[in-house]
């Protein structure tokens, strides 16, 4: 029987790691993907059945190479676009409504390009073999706007920036136009989106946004990680297009 082989893109992250780890415990094939090879080494040396490769997946050329090194010994069934830059809430940051036109550039190419890149790829190749589960990483801000005034009392003067926001609209479109492209070829194209995950945030922060969650906590990884595995297995083959949010019940109010 062939195994499954999960390729994940910023596998070096924080959740990353933690897709990694979970379905390398579910028998997988992993292919770890960063442009963080210290990082890798230092995370993932000596793991069975797994591999790690360094990719900027924004270059075309990157890309293509990381296919034609990966397509020789495996076929990748399941591919997660999880990379992205998220700019990250400190204190005393400047008031910054709009952000510099190079890290509009970058931010976007990451997520965008990049997952858009990982797909002509390795969405073409399950095309051919008309089997595979793409698994594209969004936010509760791909349906909902930013609530600035939680971050106004919990961090002085940050604002969350518009790149985000766009970037999760922008994955959501991706998502739904190669779920209806690749739909009669048995490839299936779906969106997490997760709400807040508990990741160090400040106590302060924490009080303010459970405030808004029905739920009133935020989420633990593996809460996430479980309905990335349901859409990578075949409990859920008719299952394609869809935008599924994890977040406590904070976007139906």
């Amino acid at each position: 029987m062939r195994k499954n082989v999960c390729l994940i893109t910023g596998g070096a992250g924080f959740l990353g790691r933690k897709y990694c780890e979970f379905f390398l415990k579910k028998g997988f094939m992993v292919l770890c993907v960063d442009k963080d090879k210290n990082k890798l080494i230092k995370t993932y040396t000596n793991k069975k059945n797994f591999k790690f490769f360094t990719c900027d997946i924004t270059k075309e050329k990157s890309v293509l190479n990381l296919y034609n090194k990966i397509n020789k010994n495996f076929f990748v069934n399941v591919l997660i676009n999880n990379a992205a830059i998220d700019a990250v809430p400190f204190k005393k940051q400047n008031k910054i409504k709009f952000p510099k036109v190079q890290d509009w550039d970058k931010e976007l190419d990451v997520s965008l390009k990049g997952s858009f890149l990982m797909i002509k790829y390795f969405g073409e190749e399950m095309i051919k073999k008309k089997e595979g589960s793409i698994i594209n990483i969004g936010s509760d801000l791909s349906v909902i706007a930013p609530n600035q005034k939680l971050y106004k009392s919990s961090y002085k003067n940050y604002i969350k920036p518009v790149t985000y926001s766009v970037i999760k609209h922008g994955m959501l479109g991706l998502t739904k136009y190669f779920a209806s492209l690749y739909a009669k070829d048995n490839v299936r194209v779906n969106m997490v989106s997760p709400g807040p995950i508990k990741n160090k945030q400040s106590s302060k922060f924490l009080k303010e946004l459970t405030n808004v969650i029905p739920m009133e906590r935020l989420s633990d990884p593996i809460e996430i990680i479980g309905l990335i595995y349901f859409l990578a297995t075949k409990g859920s083959s008719y299952i394609t297009g869809q935008n599924i949010l994890i977040d406590g019940g904070r976007t139906i109010i």
